[in-house]
């Protein structure tokens, strides 16, 4: 067993004890970019990929972490709203390989031969493909996002639980809107795990909704997912945020899906959420208080860090 975890996302928050009872059971493990380095340029670039694998023939992505929050069925605010993909087929091998990329890094170890990818056949006749960015590089999942946006003629949903988008992405959704693509992006409620981050985005929600866009609230409790699906043909699920440190900074991991059933499924669980959320609109986002919009003032500068 292998387990490799970000310095950042996780090196805060587990305890050595555990690390140390992971390696006593026979886990190797190891952190990418820890913490300690003396290099903060290279602490800031983290590794924000989910990818667990099993056997090298099943693999789940999507945006899922191991802590309480993801223990249940978004069933109160402890418990939050998640989607989680469960891949089969010659795609897992492209998720081991992702993951050797990192773990080579990082401990030093190649993975290679059957024992570690293993002859994989078509699970099901659905064309997807795995888009995994690299910081401070051509950014391939913002790419992908933005050839999607534009084709698109009827439809983009977008889930997603941080949501700062660059004004590229702003201006791609609201040309999309404009040209009568019904364009709806969801986002968390008052159940929010970075307000800060919530601040920075919410400065973006003007020109968003003054272009035609709709912006949605959930409110049961916090929603991670990080989904797209558009015109039903086109789906993106995975780790990255619609915002400018996943596409610039980050190192992310998504599944894109060409495959209209897929689609249908997509836009069924979007629609369900979306039942359980209240319109964000253009009228309460020009009412809102003067420590509201002094906050996103202060935020805005930092949206690539956060």
């Amino acid at each position: 067993m292998r387990v490799l975890l970000d310095g950042v996302g996780s090196g805060w928050s587990l305890n050595n004890s555990d690390v140390r009872m992971m390696e006593h059971a026979g886990c190797k493990f190891t952190y990418y970019h820890p913490t300690h380095s003396w290099r903060v340029d290279r602490t800031n670039r983290r590794s924000h990929r989910r990818v667990l694998l099993v056997d090298g023939r099943i693999g789940f992505t999507g945006g899922v972490g191991f802590a309480k929050h993801w223990s249940g069925h978004a069933q109160d605010t402890q418990h939050w709203r998640d989607v989680q993909l469960r891949v089969r087929g010659p795609l897992v091998a492209k998720l081991q390989s992702a993951f050797q990329e990192h773990w080579a890094k990082t401990s030093g170890e190649e993975l290679s031969g059957a024992d570690q990818f293993p002859e994989l056949t078509a699970a099901r006749n659905i064309k997807a493909q795995i888009v995994s960015s690299h910081s401070f590089s051509i950014a391939p999942i913002p790419l992908v996002q933005a050839v999607a946006f534009a084709a698109a003629n009827k439809r983009i949903w977008i889930t997603n639980a941080y949501c700062t988008p660059t004004s590229d992405q702003v201006e791609l959704l609201t040309k999309a809107a404009r040209r009568g693509v019904d364009v709806r992006i969801l986002v968390p409620g008052q159940n929010y795990d970075q307000p800060l981050t919530k601040s920075a985005g919410r400065g973006t929600y003007g020109k968003l909704l003054e272009g035609g866009v709709k912006i949605f609230e959930y409110e049961p409790t916090m929603i991670h997912i990080k989904s797209i699906v558009a015109d039903t043909q086109f789906s993106m699920i995975g780790s990255s945020n619609l915002d400018a440190r996943s596409a610039e900074i980050n190192e992310e991991l998504d599944v894109v899906v060409y495959d209209r059933d897929f689609g249908r499924r997509m836009e069924e669980t979007f629609t369900r959420d979306l039942s359980q959320s209240r319109e964000y609109t253009l009228e309460r986002f020009r009412r809102r208080s003067l420590w509201e919009r002094t906050v996103e003032w202060l935020a805005y500068p930092f949206r690539s860090q956060l």
